[in-house]
């Protein structure tokens, strides 16, 4: 009986050490297949790259011309026409009646052409007296000069060329030239930011940085230096850029001043729009800092957003949120 046992107990000794020596086995196997060394790749030779400068045209590349950064060149035709001069005594007036309607006011597709990527923000025709340029801001910050006179080499039947520049990092909110120096274009931003294109230079350049948005601008009309533009809070702001400062600001409106227009012949009488839901006549000659007074207040039932004088200056031209333009008198 005691020899049975003691069997029972040898086997018993036996099973478990095979098992221990199973697990042993296991792990060095584990082990040996983390220790065996990676099949290595074969080596490639890379070519090298060449020296030289590569020239390959955006068609070649596959990039279509709407897709290309903006231009930053100048046109010799563009800066030429621009640094001409405005309007002098020799230029042609066109009277009322050499306007012909069914045949000036024709729209065809020569007449539209794609000024900047985004939707346009703000417009002005130059002041030049031999060829019409327009210049066009956009919610992103480009400026586009449609040069309609000049000679495309398209053949896409448009007329004129294109030139764009991207001043601006947000929407422009306004783009003026005076008559008297119409190679200095100036432009405003969301930003604060009051821009120079001076065509002379053929550079733009930052004349002035303002701690609020800037939404309207415009210059004196004895002064082509001399810039008045409105803000966010109802602001008018004179700024100088001869002595390149702010000379005063006026606090004119109780909200965002979107236009600013002077008079075409009294210098000192200038128009404004608010989204205050007012338009207003000023005589900059006795304007208030504070709680100032103005000549005349136009009340609208919603936002003005633009107040024009008429070429005599005896009408405002007044809009707002709507399809209607208002005739308001200035007498």
């Amino acid at each position: 009986m005691a020899e049975n046992d003691y069997e029972r107990l040898r086997q018993a000794n036996i099973r478990r050490n095979q098992e221990k020596l199973a697990l042993l086995r296991r792990k060095a196997d584990e082990l040996s297949a983390l220790a065996k060394p990676k099949r290595k790749r074969p080596y490639q030779v890379r070519p090298k790259a060449p020296t030289g400068p590569v020239r390959s045209s955006g068609r070649a590349r596959g990039i279509a011309p709407d897709n290309l950064p903006p231009d930053l060149s100048l046109s010799p035709s563009l800066a030429s026409s621009i640094l001409g001069g405005g309007a002098g005594a020799g230029a042609k007036v066109r009277s009322a009646d050499d306007f012909d309607a069914g045949r000036d006011m024709v729209l065809m597709r020569a007449h539209v052409r794609n000024v900047v990527p985004c939707s346009i923000e703000s417009m002005r025709v130059l002041p030049l007296a031999d060829r019409t340029v327009v210049a066009a801001g956009d919610k992103r910050g480009n400026i586009g000069y449609w040069d309609v006179d000049g000679v495309s080499e398209d053949a896409d039947g448009v007329d004129g060329v294109v030139f764009s520049y991207w001043p601006h990092k947000c929407p422009v909110s306004a783009i003026v030239a005076h008559q008297a120096a119409p190679h200095k274009v100036y432009s405003s931003s969301h930003q604060g930011e009051i821009c120079l294109m001076d065509f002379e230079k053929e550079k733009y350049s930052m004349v002035h940085l303002w701690e609020r948005p800037v939404y309207s601008l415009c210059q004196a009309q004895n002064s082509a230096r001399c810039l008045y533009f409105g803000d966010e809070k109802g602001g008018l702001t004179l700024f100088d850029e001869r002595e390149g400062k702010v000379l005063t600001t006026w606090d004119v409106h109780e909200e965002k001043i979107n236009s600013i227009d002077f008079h075409p012949e009294k210098p000192h009488m200038l128009a404004t729009s608010s989204t205050d839901q007012t338009a207003c006549i000023w005589d900059v000659r006795n304007i208030k800092s504070k709680e100032p007074d103005s000549l005349k207040v136009f009340k609208l039932h919603k936002s003005a957003q633009s107040a024009y004088f008429s070429p005599s200056g005896r009408m405002l031209a007044v809009t707002r949120a709507e399809r209607r333009v208002r005739e308001r008198g200035t007498c």
